[in-house]
């Protein structure tokens, strides 16, 4: 009798024992379901990182024009369209020209809405009393008028044979196909086998829209304030926007936007976005007072 009640404890300890167990492993199973929901850290990195690489909307790319797609202007003009060398050059003996006959254009095809910031020229000026001219020109659809953006010229770097001129800055020019046309025009003085060779631009495709909006600060020219120069001490993309201006007496009293040095007046209520490295708010002595805000893009 005692053999059998020790036997039959025992296997009531077992019993427990087992019980204990199984409700111990669906506890620890369920605990592992319940972390294996918890983000691994490794998970929440690459998280992050997706989420800043969402953020870089804007790369810079190049379009590309070669000599040999420019026009000329007027039929009689003689030229020459050298393939090895990728010149256009003109064939004249001397530097009398008629009108537009040393004129050519090619026209452009850029992405809406994006920005560009610069131009480059290459070509070839072996001609002290001439020059490669590039000028870079917006037309409006509705009207016979045309607005030149940029001017450069070979003059600026002659080298007595190859030239590449330096980026020329395009300030705040956002490419608006529905309003304009855009075209390159050169204009050829220099003979002696000089020419243009082709012409590079550098565009930003404009996303503003997807950027998240952070470190937002706010400028005013008020007071006794006539000027207010950016934090910035490097090349920076930087968006400025002016609040309401309407309470000024004309838009000759409206804040003037100073990039390194070249002038442009802010529009009410409206942003620009500019890369410089030296950048300013003014304002005339006898204007109001006027205010907005700036974001340090990059």
């Amino acid at each position: 009798m005692f053999l059998v009640a020790v036997t039959s404890s025992f296997f009531t300890v077992l019993m427990i024992v087992a019980s204990l167990g199984v409700l111990s492993g669906q506890v620890f199973a369920q605990k592992i379901g319940e972390m294996s929901e918890i983000p691994k850290i490794s998970d929440m990195n690459l998280s992050q990182q997706r989420v800043n690489s969402s953020q870089v909307t804007e790369s810079i790319r190049y379009v590309s024009v070669s000599g040999l797609a420019f026009l000329p202007l007027n039929q009689t003009a003689t030229y020459s369209k050298e393939v090895t060398q990728q010149l256009l050059s003109l064939n004249s003996q001397n530097h009398n020209f008629a009108v537009g006959s040393n004129i050519f254009v090619a026209p452009l095809n850029l992405p809406d809405q994006s920005r560009l910031l610069n131009l480059t020229v290459f070509g070839q000026d072996a001609d002290k009393q001439g020059a490669v001219w590039l000028r870079l020109k917006r037309c409006d659809h509705g009207q016979p008028r045309c607005v030149v953006i940029a001017e450069t010229t070979s003059t600026d770097v002659y080298a007595l044979g190859s030239f590449e001129t330096t980026g020329l800055s395009l300030l705040n020019e956002v490419i608006d196909n529905s309003l304009y046309s855009y075209l390159l025009e050169t204009q050829l003085t220099a003979l002696l086998n000089s020419g243009l060779r082709s012409v590079r631009l550098a565009i930003v495709d404009n996303q503003t829209t997807a950027q998240a909006v952070t470190n937002v600060e706010k400028w005013s020219l008020s007071g006794g304030v006539r000027s207010f120069v950016l934090p910035n001490t490097s090349l920076t993309e930087i968006r400025i926007c002016a609040d309401d201006l309407s309470h000024l007496s004309n838009s000759t009293h409206y804040p003037r936007l100073l990039v390194d040095g070249k002038a442009t007046t802010l529009v009410s209520k409206q942003c620009v976005t500019i890369w410089g490295s030296k950048i300013e708010l003014q304002r005339d002595f006898n204007a109001g007072n006027s205010s907005g805000t700036y974001q340090i893009l990059r």
